[in-house]
C-alpha cells in the first residue's frame, strides 16, 4: 500500500512537471510569435527583399526573365499578394546594375580599413592610478603598516607595474579564442550584410566546443601519437539577419528589449552530435529524428531558401522566472534573484535544452551594426537602399534609350490598298516581290509604300543616364573617393589632405559607430567571460578597454598620401627620418606585414657593410692628424733652433737684450715671466762683432756695400 502511495505521489509530481515544462514551451512560443509579427509589421522585410533583389539585378520588370532567381517571384507575391504578369517584351527590361558594384566596393573598403592584418581595434588597459598628495601618501602608509609614505608610493608603483602585465595576458587571452573564431572573416561578412540591406549581426561570445590537437612522444618506444583535447571556449560568428529576430520593444538598441530570437538551420548529424552533451534533453533530440523537419517554416526566410532536409533550431535568450526554471529541472545556483539570464534551444517546437545564460550579466550575445541609423528601430539603411532612386532612374532612362534605338533603327512602313506580297507573307524582307492589283488605289506603285523614322533622342536619354550616375555619387557619398576621382581639389598636398578628410568623413563616422556598437561591448562580453571562467589568476584585474584603433586606421589610410610623399625626403639627412620606419608604417597602410620584407638579425650582420663615406672622411682625419703632429714637431724645432740661436747671441752681447725685449713688447709681444733674461746686464760694453757665417749657401754679408760691388766684373778701360 506504501508503494502504491509513492507510486501515484511520483505520478502526480511528473503530470505536474509536465505540465510546468508545457507552460513554459507555450511562454516561448508566444513570445516567438510575437517577435516574428513585430518584425514582419515593421515593413524591414520588404526593404531587405527589395534591397536583395536590387543588389541581385531583379525588379518587377525583368522579375519573368529571371529563370535562375525563381524563389524571387515566389517572394514578391508573398508580400504583394500579387503575382507579376508576362504582357510579352513590349519594352526594354534591362537593368544596367550599379548598385551591386557600389555596395561591394563600399564594404570592402570599410573592411579593408577596420580589419587590418597587423593591428586590433581595441586594447586592455589597467585602470589609471590616481595621484596621491604627500598627505595622502601618508595616511595611505599608515593604514599599510609602513612608516615611510615612500614605501607606500613603491608599492603603488610596484602593483601599477603587475596591472600592466596582467591586462597584456588578458589581451592575449581575448584575441586568441578571436582568432580561432575567424574574426576578421565573421566581421567581414557582418559590413558586408550591413553595406547590401543596412544592417549585420555579430553574435559572441558563445560557448563552442573545439579541439586541441597535441603530439606525444612515447619514452620506452619511441612512438608518436596524436591527442585529441576537447575544451570550451568562446567564439563569435556572423548572423544571417533574415534569421534574427529581437523584442520589437527594443528600440534602436537590441539590449534594451526583454529577449532576442535566433533561427539556425542543422542537418541530422549535427543533432546527433548533440546527443553527446548532457546539456541537452536526450529524450526530446530523439524525438525531433524520429519526427523528421518540420513541414511548417516559421517567421520569414531568407532570399536563400534551406533545404527541406534541413531541422528549424531556434535559440532564445531572455530572463525567466527562477521558480519556472527550477520546476522544470533546471540546476542553478544559490541566490536571490527572482528573473534568471536564461538560454533556451527549441527544435521542431520541443524544448531540447534550458540552461543558465553563459553571461552572467544577463547581456544578449548579439550586436548590431546599422550602416546609417534608423529612428527606433535597430536596423538600419545600407548603401543598396541608398541608391535605390538613381537606380530606378538609370534603368528607365536606360530602357527607354534601348525602346528609342529599337524603334529608330529600323522605319515604318505603310501600304496602300491593291498592293500584295508575291509569297504571301507580310513581312519585309530584301529582294521582296510585291504584286500592284488593277484596283490599287495608287497609280504609281511607288506611291502605294511609304517609310516613316522615329526620330533618335539618345544624346537627351544619355544626359538623363549621366545624371544618375552623378546622383549615385552623391546619394551614397563614398564611390567618389573610393573611384580615385580628385574632383575639384587642388594638386598640392593641403589640397590632397582637404581631399583626403572630405573623403574620409563617412567612413570616419561609420568607424565610430563600429566601435560603439560593436567592438566595445563585443570585447566587454569576452573580457567578462575571462573574468568568470578563466581558470588564469594572473590575468585578472582593474582593467578597462580602450576602443581607439577603427578611427585611427581611418586616418591612417588617409595618411598614406603623405607618406609616399616622405619617400623622397628620406634620402636627406637634414631631415633625420628612418628610411627602415617609414617603409613599415607604408606597408601597414597597404595592409602588409613589413617583417616580410626587412632583414633579420643574422642577415644585417651578414650584409651589413661600413658607409664608403665614413671611411673616407675617417680617413682624412686621420691624415689631418698626422699632418698636425708634424707640424706641431716641425714648429717645436724651429722654435728650439731660434731659441737657441737667440740665447747664444745674448750671451755673447749681453746688451741686446734690454733692447730686444723692448723691441718684443713695441709689436704686442707679452712676457711670460717679466724679468729680464739677464738682470744684470753691463750697458757699456763694446759690441761684439757678429759670428761669421759659415754656411756656404749664403755667403756672409760684405762690411761694406761698395766692397765687391764690381768684383768679376769686366768693364772697358777709359782711353
Amino acid at each position: 500500500m506504501q508503494a502504491t502511495e509513492n507510486q501515484g505521489g511520483l505520478q502526480a509530481q511528473d503530470e505536474q512537471d509536465n505540465d510546468m515544462r508545457a507552460v513554459f514551451v507555450q511562454t516561448l512560443l508566444s513570445k516567438r510569435s510575437e517577435a516574428i509579427a513585430g518584425r514582419a509589421s515593421s515593413g524591414i522585410e520588404e526593404e531587405w527583399t527589395e534591397d536583395e533583389e536590387h543588389y541581385q539585378g531583379i525588379d518587377d520588370a525583368n522579375r519573368a526573365y529571371q529563370n535562375a532567381n525563381q524563389l524571387f517571384r515566389s517572394r514578391k507575391a508573398a508580400l504583394t499578394g500579387t503575382a507579376p504578369v508576362n504582357n510579352g517584351p513590349s519594352r526594354s527590361v534591362v537593368f544596367l546594375n550599379i548598385t551591386r558594384p557600389y555596395t561591394d566596393a563600399a564594404s570592402a573598403r570599410v573592411a579593408d580599413m577596420l580589419l587590418p592584418t597587423d593591428d586590433r581595434a581595441w586594447e586592455i588597459k589597467p585602470t589609471p592610478l590616481p595621484r596621491l598628495s604627500t598627505s595622502q601618501l601618508t595616511m595611505l602608509a599608515q593604514s599599510m603598516g609602513m612608516s615611510d609614505p615612500a614605501e607606500a608610493q613603491a608599492q603603488i608603483e610596484a602593483n601599477q607595474a603587475k596591472a600592466k602585465q596582467a591586462a597584456t595576458k588578458m589581451q592575449q587571452a581575448i584575441e586568441d579564442p578571436l582568432i580561432e573564431s575567424n574574426w576578421h572573416g565573421e566581421v567581414r561578412q557582418v559590413i558586408e550584410d550591413a553595406a547590401r540591406i543596412g544592417s549585420g549581426v555579430l553574435k559572441g561570445p558563445f560557448p563552442i566546443q573545439r579541439t586541441d590537437r597535441m603530439v606525444s612522444r612515447d619514452p620506452i618506444t619511441g612512438m608518436t601519437s596524436v591527442v585529441r583535447v576537447d575544451s570550451i571556449k568562446p567564439g563569435s560568428k556572423r548572423i544571417d539577419p533574415w534569421d534574427f529576430f529581437p523584442d520589437p520593444a527594443c528600440g534602436e538598441n537590441l539590449h534594451h528589449g526583454s529577449y532576442t530570437w535566433e533561427r539556425e538551420y542543422i542537418g541530422k548529424r549535427q543533432i546527433k552530435a548533440m546527443l553527446a552533451d548532457e546539456s541537452y534533453d536526450r529524450a526530446e533530440l530523439l524525438a525531433v529524428l524520429r519526427e523528421g523537419p518540420a513541414r511548417t517554416r516559421q517567421g520569414t526566410e531568407a532570399v536563400y531558401r534551406a533545404s527541406d532536409d534541413e531541422f528549424e533550431m531556434w535559440i532564445f535568450y531572455g530572463h525567466c522566472a527562477r521558480d519556472h526554471l527550477l520546476q522544470i529541472g533546471v540546476e542553478l545556483e544559490e541566490g536571490d534573484e527572482d528573473r534568471t539570464p536564461t538560454m533556451a534551444v527549441m527544435i521542431n517546437d520541443r524544448l531540447v535544452k534550458t540552461v543558465e545564460s553563459p553571461i552572467e550579466s544577463g547581456e544578449f550575445p548579439y550586436d548590431i551594426l546599422a550602416w546609417q541609423r534608423r529612428p527606433g528601430m535597430p536596423w538600419g539603411m545600407g548603401i543598396s537602399r541608398q541608391i535605390r532612386t538613381a537606380q530606378r532612374m538609370l534603368n528607365g532612362a536606360t530602357r527607354a534609350m534601348m525602346d528609342n534605338s529599337g524603334l529608330s533603327a529600323a522605319p515604318q512602313i505603310v501600304i496602300g490598298n491593291g498592293v500584295t506580297p508575291e509569297d504571301g507573307h507580310w513581312g519585309l524582307r530584301p529582294g521582296k516581290i510585291w504584286r500592284a492589283e488593277a484596283s490599287a488605289d495608287a497609280p504609281d506603285v511607288r506611291a502605294a509604300f511609304s517609310a516613316f523614322v522615329v526620330p533618335s533622342v539618345q544624346v537627351e536619354l544619355m544626359n538623363i543616364i549621366n545624371f544618375c550616375l552623378k546622383m549615385a555619387e552623391d546619394t551614397t557619398g563614398m564611390p567618389a573617393m573610393l573611384q580615385g576621382i580628385r574632383g575639384d581639389a587642388p594638386n598640392t598636398l593641403g589640397g590632397m589632405q582637404m581631399q583626403n578628410n572630405n573623403a574620409t568623413s563617412v567612413l570616419r563616422r561609420l568607424a565610430k559607430r563600429f566601435d560603439d556598437y560593436v567592438t566595445r561591448p563585443h570585447i566587454q562580453r569576452y573580457f567578462d567571460w575571462m573574468m568568470t571562467y578563466s581558470d588564469d589568476e594572473a590575468i585578472k584585474g582593474d582593467f578597462e578597454i580602450e576602443v581607439r584603433a577603427s578611427s585611427a586606421l581611418v586616418e591612417r589610410d588617409a595618411q598614406q598620401q603623405f607618406l609616399l610623399q616622405m619617400v623622397g625626403l628620406a634620402r636627406d639627412p637634414a631631415y633625420e627620418i628612418d628610411p627602415a620606419k617609414l617603409f613599415a608604417e607604408l606597408c601597414k597602410g597597404q595592409r602588409l606585414d613589413p617583417k616580410n620584407f626587412q632583414l633579420d638579425e643574422m642577415q644585417k650582420k651578414q650584409r651589413q657593410q661600413p658607409d664608403p663615406t665614413v671611411l673616407a672622411k675617417a680617413k682624412l682625419l686621420e691624415s689631418q692628424a698626422r699632418k698636425a703632429d708634424a707640424d706641431a714637431t716641425n714648429v717645436g724645432m724651429e722654435t728650439l733652433y731660434s731659441g737657441v740661436q737667440t740665447g747664444q747671441a745674448i750671451s755673447m752681447n749681453p746688451a741686446v737684450a734690454t733692447l730686444a725685449d723692448g723691441l718684443a713688447r713695441s709689436v704686442g709681444f707679452k712676457d711670460k715671466d717679466m724679468a729680464p733674461i739677464i738682470p744684470q746686464a753691463p750697458t757699456a760694453l763694446e759690441p761684439v762683432p757678429p759670428i761669421a757665417n759659415t754656411n756656404p749657401i749664403t755667403p756672409a754679408n760684405p762690411e761694406s756695400p761698395e766692397a765687391g760691388v764690381r768684383d768679376g766684373i769686366e768693364t772697358m778701360v777709359a782711353d
